[in-house]
C-alpha cells in the first residue's frame, strides 16, 4: 500500500470494516423468520370458520332410480345372432343365480337377522371376498338392481353401529358397488366423520379407503357431486396431515396431486358451479395441497404442475372471499419455501402484485396478513427481481410501512396473548418484506425518512418488550441499508439518531441482535461522528473490548470491525483497555486458520492498535506476538492460498513494526 493517511487496515475507496476481506461475511443478506403458526386441527374439521353442511342419513329412496342399463342389439344382428345370446344369457343367469344362492344369500341372511354371536365383521369381509370373486366390484358382471338393492339394504341397517373398522369395510364395498348422488353424499360424510379421529388413520390404510376415494375422484365428474366431493376431499385433506405421512405419501404415490390439480382447474374454469359450494370445494383442494406440501416427494411434483397459476385464477375470482384466499395464502407460502416453486411464483407478477393487493385491502384479517408477507418476505428474500418489481409496480415499502403503523398501534391494546401474538407476526413478517427488498441496491439507496424513523420506533419497542424477531429484521433491514448508502444520503443523513438508538440496542442481553448491532455500527463508524458519539458513552467501547472474549466468533468478528474504525482515530485510543493486545493475541492463538477472516480481521486491530502507539504493550506481550506470527508465516503451518494471500501480509508487516531491531517505515 503507497504511503498516505490512510491506516492500513482499510482498503481503496472502501471505508467500512464490512469489506475488510473482500466480501468475506457478506453484509447484505435476507432476514429470516418462522413458518407462519397454523394450529393443528384437533377437531379435524372440515372448514376453519365456516360451518358444516348438516348431516343427513343413507337416503333409501335413491335406490330405487338404480337401474341397469339394458343391453340394446344392433340392426345388423339376425335371429340366429339373438337365439345364440338368449341362450348364452340363460346360462350365465344360470350360473349367476347358483353362485348368489350359495354364497351371497346366506350371508345376507346372517347380517339381517343379526344373530347372535355373528362376528358382523368377519361376515361382511366374506361378503366383499364373494363379490370381488363373482366379478361384481371390479365391472366384470353387472349386478342387477334388484340384487344390488339388497346388498345396500343389508349394508345400510348396519351404519347404527359404532366400530370404525366395520363402518369403513361397509363405505368401501358400497362405494366399489356404487352409489351416487345422495347416497354417494351421505357415505362421504361418514367417511369424513370417521377421519375425524386419528385412531381410524391405521384403519383407513389397512382397509384401503383412501383407494376408494380416490378412484371416486378420478371416475366422477365434480361438477355433478359437488357436495359428495367436499367431504371426500376434505377427508383426504385431514388424513393427508397424519404427523408420520404415510398416508401422505400414498396418496401422492397414487398420483393425488394431478387429480387434485384437475379438480382445482375444473372449479376455476367451470360455470356449472356456484356461490358456497364452489368456495368449499376450493378451500378442500387447497387444504390437502398444503398438508400434502409436507410429503418429500411433493416438493419436485408442485413445480410440474400449473398449481401456481391456477391459484392466481382462484385468488383473483374469489377475490371477496377471505377463506378462500387464506386457503390459497397457506399453500402459497408452503410453495415459496421449496426453491423451485419459489422461482415459479417470483416470475408470476400478476400473482404478486395480487399478494400485495391483499395487503393492502385486508388490513383487518391479520392470519390473511401474515400468511401474504410471509409469502413475499420469501420471494424478495430469494429473487431480486421480484423485489425491484414489487418495488417499482407496487410501492411495496409504503404497503409495508401503512401495516406497520396500524399493527403498532395494535400494540398496546389490551387484548388476549392470542391476538397480541398475531399483532408481533404481523409487524415482523412486514419488517422482514422491507428488509428483503433492501437487499437490492436500486431500492436500498431510495429510502425514505418515514421508513428510518418507523425501524428506529419499531426496534426500540420491539427491544423494550423483548420481541427479539421483530428487533433482528429491523437490523437486518438497517445494515442492508448501511452497506449500500453513502455520504449524502438520506440513512447516512440520520446516522446520529440511528447510532443513539443502536447504542441501546448493545445492553440487550440476545447474542443474536448484538451482533446485527455491531454490524451496523461496523458501516457507520466510518464517520467520526459517529465514534465521536460512541465514544462519548462510557458502555460502548467497553463492551466491543469485552466481546472480544466471547466464544461466539461472529461476536468477535464484529466486535473487531467496530474496534478497527474506532481505532483509526487516535484521539480515542485512551478509552481503549490496557488488555487489548492480549485480547488479540488470545484470539488468534485460539483461531489461527480455522478462520482465515478473524485471524486476519484481528490483525487489522493489532495494527491500528500497536502503530499509533497510544497503548503501550508489555515485553512478553511483544515476545509472544512476535513468536505467534513467525511461525503462522511459516509455510509448514499452513499453505492454503486464502491464508497465505490473507494473513501472511498483514502478518508480516506486523512483524516489522515489533522488531525493534529494524527502522520501521509506515505504510
Amino acid at each position: 500500500m503507497a504511503k498516505s493517511k490512510r491506516e492500513f487496515y482499510e482498503l481503496p475507496n472502501i471505508a467500512t470494516s464490512s469489506d475488510i476481506i473482500n466480501a468475506a461475511r457478506h453484509s447484505i443478506r435476507a432476514a429470516g423468520t418462522s413458518r407462519p403458526y397454523t394450529p393443528s386441527e384437533n377437531k379435524r374439521s372440515l372448514f376453519t370458520t365456516r360451518p358444516t353442511s348438516s348431516s343427513s342419513s343413507i337416503d333409501l329412496t335413491q335406490l330405487t332410480e338404480l337401474n341397469v342399463t339394458p343391453r340394446v342389439l344392433s340392426p345388423i344382428d339376425s335371429p340366429q345372432t339373438q337365439k345364440r345370446e338368449e341362450e348364452q344369457k340363460k346360462k350365465e343367469s344360470s350360473n349367476f343365480e347358483a353362485y348368489w344362492r350359495s354364497k351371497i344369500t346366506p350371508i345376507l341372511a346372517a347380517l339381517n337377522m343379526e344373530i347372535e354371536n355373528v362376528d358382523i365383521l368377519n361376515q361382511v369381509e366374506e361378503l366383499s371376498e364373494c363379490l370381488l370373486r363373482g366379478g361384481f366390484l371390479t365391472g366384470s358382471v353387472v349386478l342387477p338392481h334388484q340384487y344390488k338393492v339388497k346388498v345396500f339394504q343389508c349394508l345400510i341397517n348396519l351404519l347404527d353401529k359404532k366400530d370404525s373398522r366395520l363402518l369403513l369395510k361397509i363405505s368401501r364395498l358400497l362405494l366399489c358397488l356404487g352409489v351416487y348422488e345422495k347416497n354417494l353424499i351421505s357415505i362421504s360424510k361418514l367417511i369424513f366423520k370417521l377421519t375425524r379421529c386419528e385412531n381410524n388413520d391405521a384403519i383407513f390404510l389397512e382397509e384401503k379407503t383412501v383407494h376408494s376415494l380416490l378412484n371416486v375422484l378420478n371416475q366422477q365428474k365434480i361438477e355433478d357431486n359437488g357436495l359428495a366431493f367436499v367431504y371426500c376431499i376434505g377427508a383426504l385433506k385431514v388424513l393427508s396431515a397424519n404427523t408420520d405421512n404415510t398416508i401422505g405419501d400414498i396418496l401422492v404415490q397414487y398420483g393425488v396431486l394431478q387429480v387434485l390439480e384437475r379438480h382445482l382447474v375444473t372449479c376455476n374454469t367451470s360455470n356449472e358451479m356456484k356461490g358456497e359450494l364452489k368456495s368449499s370445494l376450493l378451500i378442500q383442494i387447497l387444504g390437502a395441497f398444503r398438508n400434502l406440501c409436507d410429503i418429500p416427494a411433493t416438493e419436485k411434483l408442485l413445480a410440474d404442475t400449473g398449481v401456481c397459476e391456477q391459484l392466481q385464477y382462484t385468488m383473483t375470482h374469489h377475490y371477496n372471499d377471505s377463506e378462500v384466499l387464506l386457503n390459497s395464502c397457506r399453500l402459497l407460502s408452503r410453495m415459496s419455501l421449496f426453491t423451485d416453486t419459489c422461482n415459479i411464483i417470483s416470475h408470476n407478477k400478476h400473482l404478486l402484485n395480487l399478494l400485495l393487493k391483499v395487503i393492502d385491502n385486508y388490513t383487518n384479517d391479520p392470519q390473511l396478513l401474515v400468511r401474504c408477507a410471509f409469502v413475499l418476505g420469501n420471494i424478495t428474500g430469494q429473487h431480486s427481481h421480484a423485489a425491484l418489481h414489487l418495488h417499482q409496480n407496487g410501492a411495496v415499502i409504503e404497503s409495508m410501512l401503512s401495516l406497520c403503523k396500524v399493527y403498532k398501534a395494535k400494540l398496546g391494546d389490551k387484548t388476549t396473548k392470542e391476538k397480541q401474538t398475531i399483532t408481533k407476526d404481523v409487524l415482523c413478517k412486514a419488517v422482514r418484506v422491507i428488509t428483503n427488498t433492501l437487499q437490492n441496491e436500486k431500492i436500498a439507496v431510495s429510502v425514505t425518512p418515514q421508513l428510518i424513523k418507523m425501524f428506529v420506533s419499531l426496534g426500540q419497542i420491539a427491544s423494550q418488550a423483548k420481541i427479539h424477531e421483530i428487533s433482528l429484521n429491523v437490523l437486518c433491514g438497517l445494515n442492508n441499508m448501511s452497506y449500500h448508502n453513502k455520504e449524502g444520503s438520506v440513512f447516512v443523513k440520520h446516522r446520529g439518531i440511528l447510532t443513539d438508538f443502536l447504542i441501546r440496542l448493545l445492553a440487550v442481553n440476545n447474542t443474536a441482535i448484538t451482533i446485527e448491532t455491531l454490524g451496523v455500527l461496523g458501516n457507520l463508524t466510518q464517520y467520526h461522528d459517529v465514534v465521536e458519539k460512541l465514544a462519548g458513552d462510557k458502555h460502548v467501547i467497553e463492551i466491543a473490548a469485552t466481546l472480544l472474549d466471547s466464544e461466539n466468533s461472529d461476536l468477535v468478528y464484529k466486535a473487531c470491525g467496530v474496534l478497527i474504525n474506532i481505532t483509526k482515530f487516535k484521539e480515542f485510543h485512551n478509552k481503549l483497555p490496557s488488555k487489548i493486545v492480549t485480547q488479540c493475541i488470545d484470539v488468534l492463538c485460539d483461531v489461527g486458520m480455522l478462520d482465515v477472516e478473524l485471524s486476519t480481521v484481528t490483525l487489522y486491530l493489532l495494527w491500528n492498535v500497536l502503530y499509533l502507539k497510544e497503548v503501550k504493550r508489555r515485553e512478553d506481550e511483544t515476545t509472544r506476538l512476535l513468536s505467534l506470527l513467525t511461525d503462522y508465516t511459516d509455510h509448514s503451518y499452513c499453505d492454503i492460498q486464502s491464508w497465505i494471500t490473507q494473513f501472511h501480509p498483514v502478518a508480516k508487516k506486523l512483524i516489522v513494526l515489533l522488531d525493534t531491531n529494524s527502522e520501521f517505515m509506515p505504510l
